[in-house]
C-alpha cells in the first residue's frame, strides 16, 4: 500500500527521546525552553510557545485576545478545530467563502462580504501550505482595525513574499500532529512578536500559575501564585525533544516535498489534463498536502474506493465546517467552498516518497477515473 503520508523520523528522534528518558525529567522543562528558542529563531520572531496540540495553540491565542462575544471571520475549508476553539472561548465563528476553487483561501474580498459591526478578528488558514491572498488580507485587516491570526498548521517553514507563514498576523498557531511537515506526534506551538500576548498565553498554558515546576526545582522561584483561570496545555519534554530533532530537518523536508509536487504536476498535465490542480505552479508553499480537483460529475467515493483496492490511500481536505450539524443554521452560503469540497481529493505526499510512488499514484488515479 502507498500511504497518505510517512514520518521522516529516524535515529535523531530516537536519540532525542532516550536522552529525555535518561535525564529523569519528562514534563515541561529545559528541552521545551530550548525548543521554543529554536522555533523563535527559525521564524525570526521574539517569542514561541510550545503546546500540547494545534487546537490548544489556537485556544490560547483566542482566549488571550479576549474574543468572547465577538464575531471572528474564518474559512469553512479547514479542520474543525479552527472553529471549535472559537466556540470554546465564547466567540462567534462567521464563515467566509474561499476566493475560488483554484485558490481555496479566504481573501480580502470574501472577508469584506461577511463583515459585521461585531467583527473583531480574522483567522487565515494557510491551506495546503499556501498564502496567496495573505498579504492583501493583512493590508485589509490593518485598514479596518481587525486582528489577524494565522492558523498555519499546514505551513511549517513556508516562505512568502513579505514574510514567513505565521508572522503576518498578531500570532501564528501551528499543529505538529504526526502527519505535519514538522512532527512531534502530538503537539503544537504559537509564534508572536507581541510581548503582552505572549505573557498572557504563557500564564494560560499552565493553570494561570506564575512559575513552573522546573523553575521552582532549579531555585528560580520559591512559590507560585495563580493569577488567571488557565488550562493545562503544556507540552512534554519528550515531544519537545522530538520537535528539536525534527525542526533541524524542516527546510530539507519542504524542499523534498516541493520536488515531489513538481513531479506530480508534470505527470498530471501529461496524462490527466482533466484533473485540476489548485494554486499556480509558482505559488510558495510548504506543500503539506497535495489536493487535486476531480472533473465535474465524477463519483469521488467510487474513485477513492477503487484507488484503495489498487493499493493507494487518499483523503479529503476538508468537509466544510459550516455543513457540520453543530454549525447548522448559521446562514452561511459558500458556493466556492462547497464546489471545491465536492471535487477535491488529496493524494499521497511526503518528503521521501520518491518518483516511482508518484508514478504509481497517478497511474492508479487514471485507472480509477
Amino acid at each position: 500500500m502507498i500511504p497518505l503520508f510517512d514520518l521522516n523520523w529516524d535515529e535523531d528522534e530516537r536519540r532525542a527521546v532516550i536522552e529525555v528518558l535518561e535525564s529523569g525529567w519528562v514534563s515541561m522543562g529545559p528541552k521545551t525552553g530550548e525548543y521554543e528558542r529554536k522555533l523563535a529563531e527559525f521564524y525570526g520572531v521574539r517569542y514561541a510557545l510550545a503546546t500540547s496540540s494545534g487546537t490548544t495553540a489556537l485556544t490560547l491565542v483566542y482566549e488571550a485576545l479576549d474574543l468572547k462575544g465577538w464575531d471572528v471571520i474564518l474559512p469553512s475549508l479547514t479542520f474543525v478545530a479552527t472553529a471549535n476553539a472559537l466556540l470554546k472561548v465564547g466567540a462567534n465563528p462567521v464563515f467566509a467563502d474561499v476566493h475560488s476553487p483554484e485558490i481555496p483561501l479566504i481573501s480580502a474580498e470574501t472577508v469584506e462580504r461577511v463583515l459585521t459591526k461585531k467583527t473583531k478578528a480574522v483567522v487565515f488558514v494557510n491551506y495546503a501550505g499556501h498564502g496567496d491572498t495573505l498579504k492583501d488580507l493583512k493590508e485589509f485587516c490593518d485598514k479596518r482595525g481587525l486582528i489577524l491570526i494565522e492558523d498555519a498548521s499546514h505551513a511549517h517553514g513556508a516562505e512568502y513574499p513579505g514574510g514567513m507563514a505565521g508572522t503576518f498576523g498578531v500570532a501564528g498557531a501551528f499543529s505538529t500532529f504526526a502527519n505535519k511537515n514538522l512532527s512531534t506526534g502530538e503537539g503544537g506551538y504559537v509564534i508572536t512578536d507581541d510581548e503582552n500576548l505572549y505573557k498572557r498565553m504563557k500564564l494560560l498554558r499552565s493553570h494561570g500559575m506564575t512559575s513552573s515546576s522546573w523553575e521552582r526545582l532549579k531555585g528560580r522561584e520559591e512559590f507560585y501564585d495563580v493569577v488567571e483561570v488557565g488550562f493545562n496545555f503544556r507540552i512534554s519534554e519528550i515531544h519537545a525533544a522530538i520537535g528539536l530533532a525534527n525542526l533541524r530537518k524542516l527546510k530539507r523536508e519542504n524542499e523534498k516535498r516541493r520536488g515531489i509536487v513538481r513531479y506530480y504536476r508534470g505527470l498530471l498535465r501529461e496524462t490527466l489534463p482533466e484533473v485540476g490542480i489548485p494554486f499556480s505552479e509558482n505559488s510558495p508553499s510548504s506543500h503539506y498536502i497535495f489536493p487535486v480537483l476531480l472533473p465535474e460529475g465524477v463519483d469521488r467515493s467510487a474513485v477513492r474506493r477503487r484507488m484503495y483496492e489498487m493499493g493507494v490511500y487518499t483523503s479529503i481536505h476538508y468537509p466544510p465546517v459550516h455543513l457540520f450539524k453543530i454549525y447548522a443554521g448559521r446562514g452561511a452560503r459558500l458556493p466556492n467552498t462547497e464546489e471545491y469540497a465536492r471535487r477535491t481529493l488529496t493524494l499521497p505526499l511526503w518528503g521521501n516518497m520518491g518518483e516511482e510512488k508518484v508514478e504509481r499514484v497517478v497511474e492508479v488515479l487514471k485507472r480509477a477515473l
